[in-house]
């Protein structure tokens, strides 16, 4: 008789995925907190638990479905979720999801550009066709190598990333202990001013709950649907806590940097701590790494079944396809800028997940699995 995994190891690969792919190069960059969370204050400590308990409640009720009907795809889930209405609302959402893979797309490759720059140097251009072939490499396999790979990087990125707010935080551990102890806002800002913008950031990532699909076969209970919500939650929501106690004591000067982290110890900490700077590349390029392949994934996963019979190719080779055309799609977009994404892109996800995924996954469904659970006492 095979031994039953634990719910744990069962969720954990998933919500790594998870992890990566929302919050690895963001947390790492300091980007997503340096436009959500610490232009509020001492308030940025609390907006992440807002953003987070949103979007791993949406993820949540994502596992419940893929659970109940065992779809791996977002295309087969959207036809089970929609059911009647598939139809008319499949085709939105498959560009909805498209929009979404290359806006967290984009913003990967715009970190990715700008890290290599700063790191070797070399021209945005070339730094962001390097991280494309390296999160295309991760892809090419299959849903396991993306699953085993998320859950290394997000051991490296969780240890990485501690020991630069160990230090970070120390060096201004007076004025960091004055914004918590006074709880300490800019003037004018209110707790409220920063739940609209931190609720649109969690729903702008809805679409994870359908993507994870495609690396959620593991999942066969109701504990391992709630288990990887859970554990998305605190991962999630604890990382962007630490980001933000990492910027706060540098703000307001921090804020105006494109990659805040970077900034923190080229200015502040390298002359204290040395080495700093190559924990920082080896964790930001895991983060980067580990962001782009699940978000590539699930579209290769997705344009797999639309190639023709008549293409007597591999799926290495049509996954290589599908991988160039993203990517120097992601490309091009990326030289919008990451503040321009970030702001004005993942605001408009947000806004669209509301009537296409959030309403449908969270509301509808649990009301249908409730009747069809009743129809069968």
């Amino acid at each position: 008789m095979e031994k039953k995994q634990s719910s744990f190891f069962v969720a954990f690969p998933v919500s790594s995925v998870y992890f990566g792919a929302l919050v690895g190069p963001s947390m790492v960059s300091g980007a997503f907190a340096a436009v959500y969370f610490a232009p509020y204050g001492a308030w940025g400590l609390i907006l992440p638990l807002v953003t987070m308990g949103l979007a791993a409640f949406i993820v949540t009720c994502g596992m419940i479905g893929i659970r109940r009907w065992k779809v791996y795809d977002y295309s087969s889930y959207a036809r089970k979720l929609y059911g009647p209405l598939s139809p008319v609302l499949s085709p939105l959402l498959e560009v909805f999801l498209i929009l979404a893979m290359i806006v967290g797309g984009s913003s990967v490759i715009a970190m990715g550009g700008t890290f290599f720059n700063s790191l070797f140097g070399m021209p945005v251009f070339i730094g962001a066709v390097l991280m494309a072939v390296i999160s295309s490499l991760l892809v090419l396999w299959g849903a396991d190598l993306v699953r085993k790979s998320s859950t290394f990087m997000t051991v490296v990125l969780a240890a990485g990333f501690f020991l630069l707010v160990v230090f970070a935080a120390g060096t201004k551990s007076e004025r960091l202990s004055a914004i918590i102890t006074s709880w300490e806002v800019p003037h004018g800002v209110r707790f409220l001013t920063g739940v609209a913008p931190a609720l649109s950031l969690g729903l702008s990532h809805a679409s994870n709950a359908l993507t994870l699909s495609s690396v959620s076969q593991n999942i066969r209970t109701f504990r391992d649907a709630c288990m990887v919500g859970l554990i998305s939650f605190v991962l999630n929501s604890a990382a962007f806590i630490a980001c933000t106690v990492l910027i706060l004591p540098y703000c307001p000067e921090a804020l105006a940097e494109s990659v805040p982290n970077l900034y923190i110890i080229n200015t502040f900490l390298v002359e204290k701590v040395p080495w700093l700077p190559v924990v920082y590349s080896v964790v930001m390029f895991f983060g980067l790494a580990s962001s782009g392949a699940p978000q590539l994934h699930a579209v290769a996963s997705r344009v797999l079944p639309l190639y023709p019979d008549s293409w007597r190719v591999t799926d290495l080779t049509k996954n290589i396809i599908t991988s160039f055309v993203y990517m120097a799609v992601c490309i091009a977009i990326s030289f919008l800028g990451l503040r321009t994404i970030i702001s004005s892109g993942y605001g408009l996800l947000g806004s669209l997940a509301v009537p296409l995924i959030v309403i449908p996954l969270c509301v509808v469904m649990p009301v249908r699995l409730y009747r069809e659970r009743s129809l069968k006492k």
